[in-house]
């Protein structure tokens, strides 16, 4: 359980970011119904750029996106299953910039985060450590807060493959290629153009492993539209993020992004 947990976190904060885009429209996924995946697999699919800027245009536009210099985002982060549930807070700015962490009572505060160079994680489980690689680049990728604007950046490709389903209603779905030739699979909502579902391989500290993320019950916060619940499943395990609260271009004390001393002192940061 131990092992399992700790990497719950990390992907956690994968899928808040996944969906941390900004608007100032107030788009719902509960519209009319679509006509289901097998009656219209005969229409020709949309290209995946189109999608993607279909996806930057309901949920803002542009220049929103462009706008977002740094977030706060409160929440509640819990294991139903397991009955654990505690106090989640991200902070994020831009530069690559954030700081994730969990407050588990009886268990302790996980924390992982950058400094726009270092990237981190610090457990009270498995101690601390600097994380590298596929794992590095994928947590500085989804720290940029203009990441949809930017997406020709990370990915090698977007290839729009089919009409499938989410939840009974028509979705586009999308193979996202990255630099690492690492397959990123999600799925638009076809009527409304938001991201309902996200699949595919997170590199971790116990190695690769398949993740389902679920956005649903978009709403909008202090103006964005984003998702208020996030369901990831992963290793068998269920954890849902529900969001509180969402702050946008605030002003920070001037340290939240520092590397903490725990970090500082481990040997590849020397």
């Amino acid at each position: 359980m131990t092992s399992k947990k700790n990497s719950l976190f990390s992907l956690l904060l994968l899928s808040v970011m996944a969906c941390g885009g900004a608007s100032t429209s107030n788009t719902e996924l509960s519209g009319s119904n679509p006509q289901p995946a097998e009656e219209v697999a005969e229409e020709a699919l949309p290209d995946a750029a189109g999608i993607i800027s279909r996806y930057i245009e309901v949920t803002g536009g542009e220049a929103a996106y462009a706008a977002i210099k740094n977030f706060k985002v409160t929440g509640i982060f819990a294991l139903p299953a397991q009955k654990i549930e505690g106090a989640l807070t991200i902070v994020g700015a831009d530069g690559g910039r954030l700081v994730f962490s969990v407050e588990i009572p009886g268990i302790g505060t996980e924390r992982s985060g950058s400094d726009g160079t270092v990237v981190w994680a610090m457990s009270a489980m498995t101690g601390s450590r600097i994380l590298e690689g596929t794992e590095r680049e994928r947590i500085l990728r989804d720290a940029d807060l203009q990441k949809d604007l930017n997406w020709k950046t990370y990915y090698k490709s977007a290839t729009t493959t089919k009409l499938d389903e989410v939840d009974g209603k028509a979705a586009y779905v999308v193979d996202m290629v990255d630099n690492y030739d690492v397959v990123e699979t999600r799925y638009y909502d076809k009527e409304s153009g938001l991201l309902v579902r996200s699949a595919g391989k997170v590199q971790s500290q116990m190695g690769e492993m398949m993740t389902d993320s679920r956005f649903t019950d978009y709403q909008k916060f202090a103006g964005v539209l984003m998702p208020k619940t996030v369901e990831v499943s992963m290793m068998g395990m269920k954890q849902v993020v529900t969001i509180k609260s969402v702050e946008m271009n605030i002003e920070f004390g001037g340290d939240e992004f520092a590397l903490p001393d725990d970090i500082k002192v481990l040997p590849q940061n020397k």
